[in-house]
């Protein structure tokens, strides 16, 4: 089979496996409390209980040490049937006696194999006729909203589906050290390596052990299947947000194909990491939170606004146990929605309804990470990090200014006069001096009015240049905006996108004004969303403590960006459309926009066209990994490589660092014996040596005799695999391979070899193991003279 066919194979069933335990699943637990809503709203309820379910099924096991393929399966069918039959109130008494009958029915032979196998296939084609009825109601009757779905589902496809196939590994440096958390689950450890945000971890070991795949594949492949959804509830929100229905179909294709996005808003879409896994979850936060704010003060004690904030719980839940930066952009979302639901927020009703919700959210995400904090395990170190940040123990300047102010006092002089002096100045905080004590004079209360005064014109005058600072602001944002999100050749283009926000405020006022209130509210939570996520994007340049890094940043901001787009033109043929004698022509208005929108990227040239590349692993080495596993008994092998394999196959072989074995070889007499005591031996040597994230002048060259001839790096951990190093590895990794050929022909064969990669493999007698300490030009080779002269 062709790698390329597998990797297709491979990508679909854990699409299917993923998709089915995070929505079809729900959608059958829950069918009862979802049956009447629109589409997106189902899918958006299903797949945020989907999520939230799995991951905190892992979290329960791990935490109680129990956590395999049979308990975890178990749980997962024993809660999904009590779940469904409590919702749907489907007494369990009578589906036991019903299930009991047929087994009996069964058993004493009144009902044969034939009957059974007929209640299942009616059983089966109602599915069809009901999955029939759904694809006419949806696709077949709504054929323009069909197509754009093409669209979409085309330009996914194209520029980021190809990736699996074109190329096998991952490009994220960080992979490795995620894959070991995980093969450490698989282990019964959690928290290997420290406390941490661990929900993308457990999606992925539930996949693995539940369904089969190897841990190393989903890795490898599972972006696409994030990049889907990423997209996928984006689509959602704004058909749930719209009046219009085809502009949210082109505001998520221009977000897909536009080149007009900085490269660092969209690259890490290619690799599987926990940030963008987390990114999903911040639409479902935003969505089910407007929503809870549009329910009138009447319908609050009804059990749809439990449903809706129990939904807004487990997403904004889901985004603290995956990944901190997506719970930050959601709690600054929150607040632009308050913003713009104000006139309801600070009623009790409401107020008080949210507040106990975002609390409880809070909690059901710390807990599983708080009970292993308390039981002893230390927070990982970037955890650490960001909750020094946010507390403000990292910035030893405000640290720095703090010491300042706590050693001034204010002392009175003769006239009244006050003055401020730092005591750490006075010659008497110089060591060896004898300590001056300041006597200091409790101020009057004249002197205290005078202070008072005295700030509130301080206060003043700053007050009073705000109006001037306020375009400084402004223009210190468009230039951000156009500098790192959207980089275009047009100078206005920040301009224009903050001129969008003040629109989306002003519009809302306007549809408040009219008494539309649910959405003008909506867009000016839009508006005050992005206008707070903006500040936070300027962090720096105003000064302000810099939570995310720019660049960071910017790839939630550019993701929420079309929100914002596709929500000022909607609002805006909404108005215009206002008027009774023009209200059926929005929709026609909206569907000409978008063709025209469409026309216009595909014919000036505005679509992405990504590298598709890693490195720092080869398609060979997925490939060879892959046959290896597949042809050979699990713990019969091993392969010598560098870092990457260590943990790709940890479940089925061994591994023998690279850097280890030559080493090793570097100093050999003839007593000296390197065995490796497995059935197979592979070596994996890259003819031209990635760079591993580090570049250097000779970046691209080939292993050569110059690189072999070149000392060992003399370094630790990734370092030594990296950069020139990897070139020097290779090369002398390669002479070797040459050198015990040349002594074993008959033995030693080339197992794969491609234009960048080459691949090795060594059948040994476990009676008689080779012994792969020779001398192959490039190590130094004792005499029994030299090591006694030593």
């Amino acid at each position: 089979m062709l790698m390329s066919t597998l990797v297709i194979l491979r990508f679909t069933g854990i699409f299917a496996a993923y998709t089915g335990i995070t929505v079809l699943l729900p959608e059958i637990m829950f069918r009862r409390i979802l049956k009447g809503r629109r589409l997106s709203e189902q899918f958006l309820m299903s797949y945020t209980f989907g999520n939230f379910y799995i991951i905190n099924i892992v979290f329960a096991l791990q935490l109680l040490h129990i956590s395999n393929f049979f308990t975890l399966t178990a749980v997962t069918v024993l809660m999904s049937i009590l779940i469904g039959l409590k919702v749907n109130r489907i007494p369990l008494r009578r589906k036991l006696a019903e299930g009991k009958k047929i087994f009996c029915r069964l058993s004493d032979g009144s009902m044969g194999i034939r009957s059974a196998v007929s209640k299942f296939g009616e059983w089966m084609k109602s599915g069809c006729r009901y999955s029939g009825k759904l694809f006419c109601r949806y696709i077949v009757k709504k054929p323009i909203q069909s197509i754009f779905l093409i669209f979409i589902c085309g330009a996914l496809l194209w520029i980021y589906g190809r990736q699996i196939i074109l190329t096998y590994g991952y490009r994220a440096s960080d992979i490795p050290v995620h894959l070991s958390w995980i093969n450490q689950m698989s282990r019964g450890k959690i928290f290997s390596k420290g406390v941490y945000p661990f929900g993308f971890h457990c999606m992925i070991y539930y996949l693995h052990t539940v369904f089969g795949v190897d841990t190393y594949v989903i890795l490898c492949e599972f972006f696409f299947v994030q990049v889907i959804y990423l997209h996928a509830v984006l689509l959602t929100m704004l058909k749930l947000l719209c009046k219009t229905k085809y502009l949210p179909y082109i505001g998520v294709f221009a977000y897909i194909v536009g080149d007009f996005w900085s490269r660092q808003t969209y690259s890490r879409f290619y690799s599987t990491l926990p940030q963008e896994y987390g990114m999903i979850f911040v639409i479902p936060s935003v969505y089910f939170l407007i929503r809870f704010f549009q329910i009138h003060k009447e319908n609050l004690k009804d059990r749809e606004t439990r449903r809706i904030l129990q939904c807004f719980a487990m997403a904004f839940s889901l985004t603290l146990a995956i990944h901190f930066y997506g719970t930050m952009i959601a709690g600054l979302c929150c607040i632009g929605i308050a913003m713009g639901f104000c006139f309801r927020f600070v009623k009790k009703e409401y107020f008080c309804r949210i507040m106990v919700t975002g609390i409880l959210s809070v909690v059901l995400a710390v807990l599983p990470m708080a009970i292993a904090f308390a039981g002893g395990t230390p927070l990982q170190g970037s955890l650490g990090w960001g909750m020094s940040v946010i507390n403000g123990s990292q910035n030893e300047e405000s640290d720095a200014d703090n010491t300042t102010q706590n050693n001034k006092v204010q002392v009175t002089s003769g006239d009244g006069k006050v003055t401020e002096i730092d005591v750490s100045k006075l010659p008497s905080a110089k060591k060896g001096e004898t300590t001056v004590v300041v006597e200091q004079k409790k101020p009057s209360l004249g002197d205290r009015m005078r202070t008072v005064a005295d700030k509130i014109k301080v206060i003043s005058d700053k007050i009073k240049t705000i109006p001037n600072k306020i375009p400084k602001a402004v223009r210190t944002m468009s230039i951000r905006i156009r500098n790192i999100v959207v980089p275009v050749d047009w100078q206005k283009m920040g301009t224009a996108v903050m001129t969008a926000y003040a629109g989306l405020l002003l519009l809302g006022l306007v549809f408040c004004a009219f008494r539309k209130t649910e959405y003008g509210a909506a867009l000016m939570s839009v508006g005050f969303c992005m206008l707070i996520l903006t500040v936070l994007l300027c962090a720096g340049p105003f000064g302000l403590p810099t939570l995310m890094d720019a660049a960071r940043c910017s790839i939630y901001y550019a993701y929420l960006l079309p929100v914002a787009g596709v929500v000022l033109a909607d609002g805006i043929l909404c108005f215009m459309t206002m008027p009774q004698i023009f209200r059926n022509s929005k929709n026609v208005l909206s569907l000409g926009i978008s063709v025209v929108l469409l026309t216009v990227l595909l014919q000036k040239d505005l679509v992405k066209n990504p590298e598709f590349s890693s490195g720092y692993v080869t398609n060979g080495a997925i490939t060879c990994l892959t046959n290896i596993i597949r042809e050979n008994e699990d713990e019969t092998w091993t392969i010598v490589s560098a870092n990457d394999e260590t943990q790709m196959g940890l479940d089925h072989g061994w591994h023998y660092e690279t850097i280890t074995f030559l080493r090793q070889l570097e100093k050999i007499d003839e007593d000296t014996k390197i065995l490796i005591p497995t059935k197979n031996i592979y070596f994996f040597i890259e003819k031209i040596p990635l760079d591993y994230s580090v570049s250097y002048a000779g970046s691209g060259q080939s292993i050569s005799k110059k690189g072999a001839g070149q000392a060992l790096p003399n370094a630790g951990g990734i370092v030594v695999y990296q950069g020139e190093n990897r070139w020097i590895v290779m090369s002398r990794m390669y002479y070797w391979a040459q050198a015990f050929m040349k002594k074993y022909p008959n033995e030693m064969k080339v197992y794969y070899e491609d234009d960048q990669f080459i691949c090795y493999r060594i059948p040994q007698n476990m009676y008689h193991q080779y012994n792969f300490a020779i001398d192959y030009g490039y190590n130094q080779v004792e005499t029994e003279e030299q090591e006694a002269e030593q």
